[in-house]
C-alpha cells in the first residue's frame, strides 16, 4: 500500500507539472527509495523518457520515430516563409515505475527498456518493438555480456485515415558503403545518401560536434555490404572514440582529467522524423560514464 501511495502521489505531481508547463516538455526521474517514477511529456515521450535513462543510468538506448500519418496525430504550429505548415507531434504523457538497487541503479535494465516499450505501447497511439545486442569490448573484440545495447524501433503506426498498419523502419533498409579511408561522418553520409535514394526520404546525421570537437572526424578504413543501415550506423558509431573528460578532485575545488575507457559504449541515437515531411535527423549524443 505504501508504495502503491508514493506512485501515486508522483503521478499526481506529473500530472500538475504537465497543467502548468503548458505544452513544454520534460522528462524526469522522481525517487522513492528503492522504487522511482519516470515521467516524461512532449511530443516524442518516448524519446524523452529514453534520453532520461541514459543520462541518469548511463544505459545504452537508441530510439526511433514512427511515421506521423495520422491528422489526429500532429499538430500544426505555424508556417514555412514558403507558406507551407509546419506540423510536430502530439503531446503526450508517459509514465512507469522503475524498480533500483540499493545504490540507486537500474535493477534490471532490460526489464525497463521492456517495460518502456509496453508503456509506450499502452499509452501512445503507435507500437514500438524492442531489439536488443551485447556490447563488444572495443579493446579485446570479445562480446561483453555484462553489456547489452538496446532500440526502441517502429513497429505499427495509424495511416491517413487512422487505421494501424505495419510500418517498415526506415534503418532497416540495406545499404553498401564500399570500402575506403575517410572520417567516421563522412561513412555515415554514405549511409545517409543511400537512405534517402531507396526510400525518398532525406535523412541527416549527426550532431555538429560534442565538448567542442567534430563528431566523427575520427579516420577509419570502413565498409558495408548490403546490411541494415541500424546495423552499420552502430559499427560507426563504436569506431569514434570517447572524450577524455575533467572530473572534481573529492576533495572539491581541482579538477583532474579522466581517460575514455575504450572498452565501453560511448554514443547512442535517436532519429526524430517531421511530420508530413519527408526529412529526418539523427542525433548522436554521448553515454555517460558508468558510476
Amino acid at each position: 500500500m505504501r508504495r502503491h501511495s508514493a506512485v501515486v502521489f508522483v503521478s499526481v505531481i506529473a500530472m500538475a507539472v504537465v497543467v502548468g508547463a503548458q505544452g513544454q516538455e520534460f522528462a524526469r526521474v522522481l525517487r522513492n527509495g528503492q522504487q522511482a517514477t519516470l515521467s516524461a511529456f512532449g511530443p516524442r515521450p518516448v524519446d524523452l523518457a529514453a534520453t532520461k535513462l541514459v543520462d541518469e543510468f548511463g544505459i545504452a538506448l537508441n530510439v526511433e520515430d514512427p511515421a506521423y500519418l495520422y491528422r489526429d496525430d500532429i499538430e500544426e504550429i505555424g508556417a514555412a516563409r514558403s507558406g507551407k505548415p509546419l506540423f510536430i507531434p502530439k503531446a503526450s504523457l508517459l509514465e512507469m515505475r522503475l524498480d533500483l538497487r540499493d545504490d540507486g541503479s537500474l535493477s534490471d535494465v532490460r526489464q525497463v527498456v521492456r517495460d518502456l516499450q509496453d508503456t509506450a505501447n499502452r499509452q501512445l497511439p503507435f507500437e514500438y518493438k524492442m531489439i536488443s545486442e551485447y556490447g563488444v569490448d572495443m579493446t579485446t573484440g570479445q562480446v561483453d555480456k555484462n553489456v547489452e545495447i538496446f532500440w526502441l524501433i517502429p513497429a505499427r503506426t495509424r495511416d491517413d485515415q487512422g487505421r494501424f498498419v505495419v510500418v517498415t523502419p526506415i534503418l532497416d533498409h540495406r545499404v553498401t558503403i564500399p570500402v575506403g579511408t575517410r572520417r567516421v561522418f563522412e561513412h555515415v553520409n554514405l549511409l545517409t545518401e543511400s537512405l534517402q535514394q531507396q526510400t525518398g526520404v532525406r535523412v541527416n546525421c549527426c550532431e555538429a560536434a560534442v565538448s567542442g570537437t567534430l563528431w566523427g572526424s575520427t579516420v577509419i578504413s570502413f565498409s558495408a555490404n548490403n546490411e541494415p543501415a541500424r546495423d552499420v550506423l552502430h559499427r560507426l558509431l563504436q569506431r569514434e572514440p570517447g572524450r577524455d573528460r575533467l572530473a572534481r578532485n573529492e576533495q572539491g575545488g581541482a579538477f583532474h582529467l579522466v581517460k575514455s575507457d575504450p572498452g565501453r559504449e560511448h554514443w547512442r541515437w535517436s532519429m526524430r522524423c517531421t511530420p508530413r515531411d519527408a526529412w529526418c535527423f539523427i542525433n548522436v549524443t554521448a553515454i555517460p560514464e558508468r558510476q
